[in-house]
């Protein structure tokens, strides 16, 4: 299992593709049998990290589970 608040999540990312490790932490995200992502939607995601989290979906979809949670109110 793998949690991640969503921000940490990004710059991890960030880090990864300026030390050339980018592949590798992408696979490690995906191997794992349960990725939590915590506080999504809280900020305003640039366009390459939409595409990370893109990819990392997509690695994931139909193989592990993934699960997304936020702390936005809910509107009535």
């Amino acid at each position: 299992m793998i949690y991640r608040r969503l921000p940490r999540l990004l710059d991890e990312l960030a880090l990864a593709k300026a030390d050339g490790t980018y592949a590798k932490t992408l696979r490690k995200l995906a191997r794992a049998q349960l990725l939590i992502i915590d506080d999504f939607g809280l900020g305003h995601p640039t366009d390459a990290q939409r595409h990370d989290l893109l990819e990392i979906f997509e690695d994931r979809y139909g193989a592990r589970a993934t699960v997304v949670t936020s702390q936005l109110p809910r509107e009535n």
